[in-house]
């Protein structure tokens, strides 16, 4: 009997031994161990280890401490890899193995080499706006920042120093003053300051020279200074283009829009482009005049489209003589609505109220040429220019009355101007702050000027009585001066020099 149950236990012995392991799938396998920067040989915080099956799938993970060590547990048994990652580092894998008598590996310090990764090369551009003082002029080249300022050349204007636009007429003033000639290239135009500002988008615009300080070159007489838009002029050889679409929007929308193009073919550069302005202007306010205890209301609305188109060759003789040609043709077409309410507290039998729709258009041409030749110095040239323009401009304006002190009456102008502009100019730089300028010129004006009114005047009588004038203004003026420097230098003219028809006398 007792061999019997020694048998049995033996038995069951055997066959609980023989039963699988239930606790072979617990994942109680673990790693760890250490990872440190190899040149450095410091620890490496925060880096991560990644624990991946055969078939490179995540099982679990985790981050290295301060002192860089780490330990990963419930780890299934099997191959594993172990990934270590940090950003700047090479990933560095190992491969170990769970089971049975290693459950707990210690793959002991770790060490990381930095990753060095090789960069094209790389060209950073500043476009911003700068400003540059020079002798006579501040020259302002416009960035990225200015021409989102603006769709066109008047509103980047508003954002210049010492440079003020009116909103409403388009008057542009320089240092409060409003007596200023706006060019395009260094070139003077019949073309309305407020018309042609308007028309230049400003993403055509390389920068803009303040010149408040003219030498005789530039006839400053009575002129507070002088603004020149530089244009962008792209002369690569082969044929390039660009369209430029500005649109804002407020209370009335406005739109500007360019295209231009060139052809250069070795000594030829031909040349062309468009650009128009559309835009409608809306104003309001009112004035309170305390003292005579009046009241006026007033707003205006105002539509304008212009066009202008521009053609021109420049022929290369060789890298020290150029000669230019080219062309504006402008087409204007506005008009303005605008209401106005007078109110007299004291007697409002006075009261009145005035409707005003007056219309505008004007055609304007400009024919150019230039003819420059460049000495071996930079800056020293003698160059001949001739400039004619032709300004036709044709406007009338219908006043309406709602009360009993005065009759309706409309008034009607036409201008015609035409002017041709001799330029023959030396300049020569002495130094880098001395520059010699001698010249010659000869300009021609004829200018007519035609108003006619039905009732604007008043007689003896204090009747309103119809009005016509006609001016006309012409002369020639011949003149030669000469530039040292800073200091102007004004040449006597011969007696014998006089002005055609009469109308002034040197």
């Amino acid at each position: 009997m007792k061999h019997f149950l020694l048998m049995l236990v033996l038995v069951s012995s055997t066959i609980i031994s023989a039963q699988p392991n239930s606790n072979l799938d617990i994942k109680n396998g673990s790693v760890s161990g250490r990872v440190i920067d190899a040149e450095l040989n410091e620890p490496l915080p925060y880096v991560n280890i990644i624990i991946k099956d055969a078939a490179n799938k995540i099982i679990t993970g985790g981050i290295t401490n301060n002192d860089g060590t780490f330990k990963i547990e419930n780890i299934p048994e099997g191959n594993v890899l172990v990934s270590i990652q940090f950003v700047g580092y090479k990933t560095l894998d190992k491969s170990i193995t769970i089971g049975k008598g290693n459950y707990k590996v210690d793959i002991g310090d770790i060490k990381l080499e930095e990753e060095a990764t090789g960069l094209d090369e790389v060209t950073i551009v500043a476009d911003v706006s700068t400003i540059q003082q020079k002798v006579d002029r501040k020259v302002i080249t416009i960035g990225k920042d200015l021409q989102t300022a603006g769709a066109n050349a008047s509103e980047i204007m508003n954002n210049l120093p010492s440079v003020s636009v009116d909103q409403q007429s388009g008057a542009i003033s320089l240092r409060g003053n409003q007596n200023v000639r706006v060019m395009v290239d260094g070139k003077l135009s019949n073309i309305p300051a407020e018309q042609l500002l308007k028309q230049i988008p400003s993403t055509s615009i390389k920068s803009i020279e303040l010149i408040t300080n003219p030498s005789a070159k530039y006839n400053p007489e009575g002129m507070s200074g002088f603004i020149n838009i530089v244009l962008h002029k792209n002369t690569q050889i082969g044929f390039n283009g660009n369209i430029n679409v500005g649109l804002a929007y407020d209370i009335e929308p406005k739109f500007n829009g360019s295209i231009d193009a060139n052809y250069r073919n070795g000594k030829f550069n031909l040349y062309g482009s468009y650009s128009n302005s559309v835009s409608k202007n809306a104003n309001y306010g009112y004035i309170n005049r305390i003292e005579q205890e009046i009241q006026q209301n007033f707003d205006i609305l105002n539509n304008n489209k212009s066009n202008l188109f521009k053609a021109g060759l420049d022929y290369y003789l060789n890298d020290k003589n150029t000669i230019s040609v080219f062309t504006n043709q402008n087409i204007f077409d506005g008009w303005t609505m605008s209401n106005s309410y007078i109110n007299y507290l004291t007697n409002p039998t006075l009261n009145e109220t005035q409707f005003a729709n007056a219309n505008n258009e004007n055609n304007s041409q400009q024919y150019n040429f230039n003819y420059k030749h460049d000495f071996n110095e930079e800056g020293h040239n003698i160059e001949l220019e001739v400039d004619h323009n032709i300004y036709d401009g044709l406007g009338d304006t219908n006043n309406i009355f709602f009360s009993a002190q005065r009759p309706n009456f409309i008034e009607d102008t036409d201008t015609d101007r035409k002017s041709t502009t001799i330029n023959l100019d030396y300049v020569n730089p002495l130094s880098e702050s001395t520059k010699l300028e001698l010249g010659l010129e000869a300009r021609l004006f004829d200018t007519d000027i035609f108003y006619k009114s039905d009732a604007r005047e008043q007689n003896e009588a204090e009747e309103y009585i119809p009005t016509t004038t006609s001016f006309n203004y012409a002369r020639d003026i011949y003149s030669a001066y000469a530039t040292y420097g800073r200091t102007i230098r004004k040449m006597e003219l011969p007696s014998w020099f006089t002005s055609r028809n009469g109308y002034c006398r040197f």
